[in-house]
């Protein structure tokens, strides 16, 4: 016997025939009959979720009135439409995740300025810094918008304008980087951590690093794989430390950080337990290594033309030319001395050397010579 009839927008769920499979089940006006289409399930509340989440993504929306419209459809289609394609794509969604979690019902006109403070204040509670809740709502605004301007609601809704978060201000010092140095234990994780102290990079920017990047001869490391668009968080062109070679060097091909020969997408739990065995705080994440080079770069005098370029930051006064400024032979020469100077000065307190511990054990002495290794 069949279940009480569960619809939402024109769909319901319904069975055929001597098969225990729900289906999504329409009338087809045109054809003027009942249509169905296998969900793929025998049980009846996972064939409720998959209808909800196939009706959300799905069915057609023209210019429909923004309290009709529920504020999770717009955010799920856009990601689904727009949103997994864009640079960012999987902190886009974990912003999404936590805007739903809370305001998981309301539509996109009840979303309003008065519930948006609410849901700051609740953010806030929830612990959550005020830089955090900005990006939350900045996504929600990107997918209110992109559903307006694609037709499916008639117009947009204001949005609450949220004060930027405090920068961070936590650095390490030479001893707390020699430290995580020491604990981290596995090939991967100190590929990523010389990497950050090499190059002040973004985590996200050398996990997708590969070796075609890397230009021996040149002592430069593109921090922008090619294909991929430039952002306002802009990857540039570093000059290459010397502790860094052996590390390049023994890569003679794919991503320079693997796993079991595969590239990692996230990082976050050997980072954890390596930060734990260092009895280090909580605070510091894969980003702290990139503001310590930065103070640190600061401290001892390198230029600030040269840290901006290190850090990928927009260079005044440096137009056209500024694509040829790579190939200059003091290209961010004090940077990278300053860089040197700290790797050597973590080997002076680190248990074992950042320099002799950097190759790869798929190749298992160091290569001095590139052709080597492209003969391999």
């Amino acid at each position: 016997m069949q279940a009480e009839r569960y619809e939402i927008g024109g769909y319901w769920l319904s069975k055929r025939d001597n098969s225990p499979v729900w289906c999504r089940t329409w009338f087809d006006k045109d054809a003027r009959q009942t249509r169905r289409a296998s969900l793929g399930t025998e049980s009846l509340e996972e064939a409720k979720i998959r209808l909800a989440e196939w009706v959300t993504l799905n069915v057609t929306l023209r210019q429909e009135e923004p309290r009709d419209v529920p504020l999770a459809t717009v955010c799920m289609r856009y990601f689904e439409k727009h949103g997994r394609d864009i640079v960012g794509s999987g902190t886009q969604r974990r912003n999404l995740e936590l805007l739903l979690e809370r305001i998981p019902e309301f539509s996109v006109a009840e979303f309003t300025l008065e519930k948006q403070q609410q849901f700051v204040r609740v953010m806030k509670a929830d612990g959550y810094q005020s830089g955090t809740t900005k990006r939350v709502l900045g996504a929600a605004k990107a997918a209110v918008n992109w559903a307006w301007k694609n037709g499916l609601i008639k117009a947009p809704i204001p949005f609450l304008s949220v004060q930027d978060g405090q920068p961070r201000e936590r650095v390490m010092t030479i001893g707390e980087m020699a430290s995580l140095w020491d604990a981290a234990e596995s090939d991967h994780l100190r590929a990523f951590l010389a990497l950050l102290i090499g190059t002040a990079s973004r985590p996200e920017a050398l996990l997708e690093l590969t070796r075609p990047q890397c230009d021996i001869n040149r002592k430069l490391i593109d921090l922008n794989p090619p294909g991929r668009q430039q952002t306002k968080k802009r990857r540039p062109v570093v000059a290459m430390p010397e502790f860094l070679r052996p590390l390049i060097l023994s890569v003679p091909a794919g991503h320079i950080v693997t796993y079991r020969g595969e590239p990692l997408q996230k990082i976050n739990a050997c980072w954890r337990n390596a930060r734990k065995a260092a009895r280090l705080s909580d605070d510091i994440v894969p980003t702290t290594i990139r503001h310590t080079i930065a103070t640190e770069l600061r401290s001892r005098g390198v230029a600030e033309l040269e840290i901006a370029g290190l850090l990928g930051h927009v260079m005044p006064n440096i137009r056209t030319t500024g694509r040829y400024a790579k190939y200059a032979p003091d290209y961010l020469s004090q940077a990278r001395q300053a860089i040197d100077d700290i790797a050597c000065e973590i080997d002076r307190v680190a248990a074992r050397s950042i320099r002799e511990n950097l190759i790869v054990r798929a190749i298992c002495v160091p290569v001095q010579d590139e052709r080597l290794v492209k003969n391999r």
